[in-house]
């Protein structure tokens, strides 16, 4: 069965194709919730650029000839003043129903994506860095769903205008950034597991381009895989102090750089780094499982179940 996926995220738009023999993938970034917490709602150039893109994103999954297609959408669309009338605009002018996923869903789903491929644990928390939001979900695999489930609006692309400048955090800025986030998680600190056989695991866009800059660094060679790298609190300081020393275009001759979030990365290390100081992580690994890999399960499943 042919299936696609579309993803309104804060940071990037996404177009997955599965055909079952292979997968097509096209990526735009729009930054939605940069401009969404500047101005407090979509902007007319907003609207009119995701719907646009939505369109083309139907258009090619017609050529595929996709038999469903689906369609989410993130923290923006949950901060926007107008989030559910431009998801509703969006869906009248491309014909694709979005549905606006509760923070806890996409939790979820990112959970169990990522238990899905780790089978041999027994107890997992999942760390989720998105453009949009900072997620923690924690649990047994046994349970197929995770015990405790968190969120909160400190994605990069959300805290970017307030936190950065040309991509760059000021210390006065990031010193305040990180008391904040401590504040917001002191309260969970005791509910996540964090027993000798319970494993962290940090998933997302913005993870993925640190791991990869810190062990390209590390091993003077791009890694094969990012999937499983790992990264630890000292590789995030170093990334900090090194962004802060840099001009712009010295970071883009970084070698492993991603040059789409360079403008980004400082900040989402400073994101990073303090939510795994507040879980009493020291280091942990990164994993490229998303909530896509649970939506596509689902999607190919439901009509075997019919």
């Amino acid at each position: 069965m042919r299936v696609a996926l579309i993803e309104l995220g804060s940071t990037t738009c996404r177009l997955t194709v599965n055909t079952g023999g292979e997968v097509d993938r096209r990526t735009h970034h729009l930054h939605l919730g940069a401009s969404v917490s500047s101005n407090g709602s979509f902007t007319q150039n907003d609207i009119s650029a995701a719907t646009r893109l939505t369109q083309e994103f139907m258009t090619a999954a017609k050529a595929h000839n996709c038999q469903r297609v689906v369609a989410v959408a993130t923290e923006s669309f949950r901060l926007a003043a107008n989030g559910p009338a431009v998801a509703s605009h969006i869906e009248r002018e491309a014909g694709c129903p979005i549905k606006i996923l509760l923070p806890e869903e996409e939790n979820i789903l990112i959970w169990q994506a990522t238990a899905d491929r780790l089978l041999n644990l027994d107890d997992l928390t999942t760390i989720a860095l998105s453009g949009g939001s900072l997620g923690i979900a924690s649990g047994r695999l046994g349970s197929r769903r995770p015990e405790h489930n968190f969120s909160w609006p400190l994605g990069t692309s959300v805290l970017a205008p307030r936190a950065s400048t040309n991509g760059f955090v000021e210390t006065s800025t990031r010193v305040r950034l990180e008391n904040h986030i401590a504040e917001s998680l002191k309260s969970i600190t005791a509910e996540i597991n964090q027993t000798e056989d319970s494993s962290f695991v940090i998933v997302g866009g913005m993870p993925l381009a640190l791991a990869k800059l810190v062990n390209t660094v590390r091993r003077s060679e791009v890694p094969e895989s990012l999937d499983g790298l790992s990264i630890d609190c000292s590789d995030l300081g170093h990334l900090i102090k090194t962004f802060s020393e840099l001009s712009t275009n010295s970071r883009l001759a970084l070698p492993g750089m991603n040059a789409k979030r360079s403008q980004l990365m400082p900040l989402g290390a400073t994101i990073l780094r303090q939510s795994m100081r507040s879980l009493g992580v020291h280091s942990a690994t990164v994993s490229t499982a998303g909530m896509k890999d649970t939506l596509f399960s689902r999607l190919i499943a439901e009509p075997k179940a019919a």
